[in-house]
């Protein structure tokens, strides 16, 4: 067989494969993977990425939806997750200047963004509608501030 009709049979099995992976057609396209989950634990399974892990999520989060870009360095990778819960957030996060924005855009992303946020690690995190809404990676001025 040759290469010419080769192609479109090995375009057509990647597809495939991504689809009954889970992965949609634009997530593969797009080198990220989205989704959601029902608990912190379903999150941290499925978290398939070089993104910082979003440790913040409170442990009683429902409604979890994420998007991250699955190439890239450990924590300079970009990723977005959204919860639902009425828990705060780990002590360990501080009030800090926003200086970065959310890479994706999704549906579910927040269309404005407060002065301040917290900073979790390597995450911005803002306050929406039910709960919580967290992007990385940090911008520069960002990761300077504790």
């Amino acid at each position: 067989m040759s290469a010419a009709r080769l192609l479109p049979a090995l375009a057509a099995v990647a597809l495939v494969t991504a689809a009954l992976s889970g992965c949609s057609v634009s997530d593969v396209l797009h080198r990220q993977t989205s989704g959601t989950a029902d608990t912190p634990r379903a999150l941290e399974q499925a978290w398939r990425t070089p993104a910082s892990e979003p440790d913040w999520v409170p442990a009683d989060a429902t409604d979890i939806r994420y998007v991250a870009a699955t190439g890239g360095p450990a924590d300079a990778s970009p990723a977005s997750v959204r919860v639902t819960t009425a828990s705060g957030l780990p002590a360990t996060c501080t009030t800090i200047t926003r200086r970065s924005l959310d890479s994706f855009g999704e549906s579910w992303a927040p269309k404005r963004f407060p002065d301040t946020v917290e900073r979790c690690g390597n995450w911005a995190v803002m306050r929406v509608d039910g709960g919580w809404f967290g992007w990385t990676p940090l911008a520069p001025g960002e990761v300077a501030e504790r």
